[in-house]
């Protein structure tokens, strides 16, 4: 029987996948070739950029930005978050400018950082970890505000302190919201450090996207849209693992 349904489950991703890369070939071959490109021509400007090693270069240097931004944000998004939260005022004081600069679109900031940063890895580390950290942050305040209040005044009369009435209360109850943030904030992140690539300094996977542009080589252009794709698929994928990991732990504090 479990064989039975998990057949299914895997044959229907292989299967849309199929019709996805099949469509994607007919089309291609129908379409002008300095507009886009099937996947057969992809494939080999992919094995052409690898043996040059200028797929993994760029690549290398996307993730750099890319994951240390991130990386920062999670350590200072989440903890700013909770305090966000759990103090009231100062999180009615500050989102409303938070939700003001979340809202601007990043590529109207480039020049203020470019004053303030330059072009080089700083700037494009700085467009990643900014942005993610205002996601992370206010998702984690909701979360944080949503609380039980059942819970919460279980654990005030058995006096428990600030520390806690987080661990065990607040942190639990928000990590839907926290993971939503994370979620959020990794699309936040990609889209940062493709734009720092692209507009800052010709770089990574986003000078892949601006090199092929100028050069009207789509296949180029799509070999670093397929692999940024494949990192968010990942990221995704990791933050699936971990809000299961912790479904435990929020079970238990309920």
């Amino acid at each position: 029987m479990l064989a039975t349904i998990s057949k299914p489950r895997v044959l229907l991703p292989l299967l849309s996948l199929v019709v996805v890369v099949g469509g994607w070939e007919l089309v291609g071959r129908s379409i002008n070739p300095l507009l886009f490109a099937p996947p057969s021509v992809v494939a080999q400007q992919f094995a052409e950029l690898l043996a040059t090693g200028e797929l993994q270069r760029a690549a290398t240097i996307t993730v750099q930005a890319l994951f240390l931004g991130y990386a920062l944000a999670v350590v200072a998004g989440i903890p700013f978050g909770i305090v966000m939260g759990a103090w009231e005022r100062f999180g009615d004081i500050l989102q409303p400018y938070l939700y003001a600069i979340f809202s601007t679109p990043r590529v109207v900031v480039v020049p203020l950082i470019i004053v303030w940063f330059g072009i080089g890895f700083e700037a494009r580390l700085f467009l990643v970890f900014f942005w993610s950290a205002i996601a992370i942050s206010v998702n984690t305040a909701q979360g944080v505000r949503h609380a039980r209040p059942d819970l919460v005044e279980v654990a005030r009369s058995y006096r428990a302190n600030r520390v806690q009435m987080a661990r065990h209360v607040l942190i639990p109850g928000a990590i839907p919201f926290v993971v939503a943030g994370l979620r959020i904030g990794a699309e936040r992140a990609i889209v940062g450090v493709i734009i720092g690539e692209m507009f800052l300094q010709i770089v990574g996977l986003g000078g892949v996207i601006q090199k092929g542009s100028e050069e009207l080589l789509p296949a180029k252009m799509l070999c670093a849209v397929v692999i940024i794709a494949t990192l968010g698929t990942i990221i995704v994928t990791l933050l699936d693992t971990f809000e299961k990991r912790f479904q435990n732990w929020k079970g238990d504090a309920a």
